[in-house]
């Protein structure tokens, strides 16, 4: 093989011998590069959008940006509503359509589903091109809405929350629509626009979820779905007629064609993925809940799901596809690993904390069911407050790694602190929660916007992809161990502290086990001798056994938290070298006069 030669103009490393064939080395400044190869065709001259001073005029205020702007903060709305407003209400749905054991597959089936798309959205579109890959997923996300707000079972509501997703993996990844139009020292800006129009629902999504049953008791968990289904039909509307990236022919010039291209897809890496991890998180989820830990339905998911993503990581490092799903040589990069480990034990913080939490409050604070939804602002209301504050500082602060680093302590701090809540402590408790995910925030978009700076443009959704789908199966991972330590703890400490006064309060023996059930269940009706003075005796001691069931919940939290710190200390980079004017992509067809550069542009050009 002849020497490589870099070809600016086209930001890609061209092999002379192979003049379609790119291989890339992710540079970190200060570095030598990183040996990693990945295939690449060779990209047009005009799907590149070079230096900011470069764009015309008004590229930024032009319609197709505006456009795809608006379209990209309404599709990642519908992300947040897909799982904020339900995750929120799981016990009034089962009311409503159950009651059904299916009932805990709702959070799981969004997350295996989001965890999937993920991996295809992003590196579909990296090889087909966006355009069509966004406007379906806001497609995918209004057919789910539509089956969504006409369920008639849990099961129903299974396939919307399958859909929706699958269809959020495409809405959330605004990181890779907008990141790649934007010059590169604006992407954390951007990514703090976006994420704060989801305020009314990543914040206030659990009281106005619960508002429904109140002021709508016709629609109830309805009417999430049926605001869904109007977000996601004007976005899909925006996105066809303001968003146009680059096609398959400018990202491919003398490359395959598309239907070649897609016969050549990575399929068996796709299906064994899915497979793998769909099996993995039933057999975790079936772990406590529904059988024991040592059923053998339980070992039989859990290592058939192991077994799958181990097939599936031998595949993707021996399978010699031009474009496999999750090549392997991607994790040879040790500061992008990094960001990966952070982005996922963030992401473990707020997937557990919001199915957690509202459980906590509700069983620790209030029953009033307006309360526990206006507690339960405080996860979805410090992650944002965390990723806004991210997006200025990645901008403005020096030392990305020491952010990083910071941000994972404070989170690590203030969550694992809450393992000292009591049924006293509502005021103390609210206030490490929110400091907590507050941490969990800033490392996300720290995250979100430093993954994409240190690789090349062609892979940006691929990694981002890599990323989202990694922290999102450790998030799934995060929700099903938190709610079976917690089952576990409250089979322990329930017996201990409730037994005894129940008896002492009168309550026959015999009763005990009915009464157990009750706790769980939310209701005394089938206790045998049930009465007045017994529900007066236990209403304490259930609070006390509910305190020390979390407290093992919070201190099961600090070993991912040292992972995070020792991977942010040890291997993340810092970016400011990257936060240049430089645009890897820009929108086709905005017709627009090309900016004249003064004397100082042009001399800055030069240099």
């Amino acid at each position: 093989m002849e020497k490589m030669t870099i070809d600016h103009s086209e930001h890609a490393v061209m092999d002379s011998d192979h003049p379609h064939h790119h291989h890339h080395h992710t540079t970190v400044p200060g570095d030598h590069p990183t040996d990693i190869e990945l295939h690449h065709d060779r990209v047009a001259p005009e799907a590149i959008g070079g230096s900011q001073n470069q764009l015309p005029a008004n590229y930024y205020r032009s319609p197709a940006f505006i456009g795809t702007v608006i379209a990209t903060c309404l599709a990642q709305i519908s992300g947040y509503l897909g799982w904020v407003l339900p995750a929120n209400t799981l016990s009034l749905i089962n009311l409503a359509l159950g009651p059904s054991a299916n009932v805990i597959w709702l959070a799981v089936s969004w997350q295996a589903g989001f965890a999937v798309g993920f991996l295809r959205v992003g590196r579909l579109s990296d090889i087909f091109g966006r355009r069509w890959f966004f406007i379906g997923s806001s497609v995918l996300a209004l057919i789910g809405n539509i089956i969504g707000a006409s369920a008639q079972s849990i099961e129903m509501l299974l396939a919307t929350n399958t859909l929706n997703g699958v269809a959020a993996a495409g809405q959330l990844s605004f990181n890779v629509v907008l990141g790649e139009l934007v010059p590169k020292k604006q992407r954390g800006t951007y990514n703090a626009i976006v994420l704060s129009t989801s305020v009314p629902f990543a914040v206030f999504g659990p009281p106005i979820a619960r508002s429904f049953y109140e002021t709508i008791p016709a629609l109830t968990f309805r009417m999430s779905y049926i605001l869904g289904v109007v977000i996601n039909a004007i976005a899909i509307v925006l996105y066809f007629f303001f968003y146009h990236p680059p096609t398959y022919e400018l990202l491919h010039v003398n490359g395959k064609g598309k239907w070649k291209q897609l016969k050549s897809f990575d399929w068996i890496g796709s299906i064994l993925f899915t497979a793998g991890l769909t099996t993995f998180l039933i057999g975790l989820n079936w772990g406590g809940s529904v059988y024991p830990w040592s059923d053998a339905h339980v070992l039989a998911a859990f290592f058939a799901g192991i077994a799958g993503l181990v097939a599936f990581c031998v595949w993707e490092a021996y399978c010699g596809l031009d474009y496999p799903i999750m090549p392997m040589r991607l994790f040879r990069n040790l500061k992008s690993d990094a960001i990966v480990a952070c982005a996922s034990i963030g992401a473990m913080v707020y997937y557990s904390g919001t199915v957690i939490w509202p459980t906590m409050a509700g069983t620790l604070f209030t029953t009033s069911v307006a309360e526990v939804g206006w507690l339960s602002c405080a996860v979805g209301g410090g992650l944002l407050f965390g990723q806004i504050c991210a997006g200025v500082g990645i901008r403005s602060l020096p030392k990305m790694k020491w952010q990083m680093t910071i941000a994972g302590a404070i989170m690590m701090a203030f969550v694992a602190s809450l393992a000292s809540s009591t049924a006293n402590s509502r005021i103390r408790t609210v206030v490490f929660l929110l400091l907590g995910t507050a941490g969990a925030g800033y490392v996300e978009n720290l995250t979100l916007s430093a993954i994409t700076l240190v690789w090349e443009p062609e892979d940006i959704g691929l990694v981002a992809g890599m990323m989202g789908c990694i922290r999102t199966a450790a998030g799934a991972l995060a929700t099903s161990m938190n709610s079976s330590i917690l089952a576990t703890e409250l089979q322990k400490y329930l017996p201990e502290y409730v037994g005894p006064a129940a008896t002492a309060a009168g309550l026959p023996v015999a009763s005990l086990p009915a009464l157990l059930s009750g706790v769980g269940a939310g209701s005394f009706d089938a206790v045998p001798g049930i009465n007045a003075d017994v529900l007066a005796a236990i209403g304490s001691p259930i609070k006390e056994a509910y305190a020390m069931s979390f407290r093992t919940v919070f201190l099961c939290t600090i070993p991912f938290g040292i992972i995070l710190l020792l991977a942010a200390v040890f291997y993340c980079p810092n970016v400011e070298d990257y936060l240049t004017d430089e645009v890897a992509r820009k929108l086709q067809g905005v017709s627009t006069e090309p900016k004249v550069m003064g004397k100082g542009d042009e001399e800055s050009q030069v240099a």
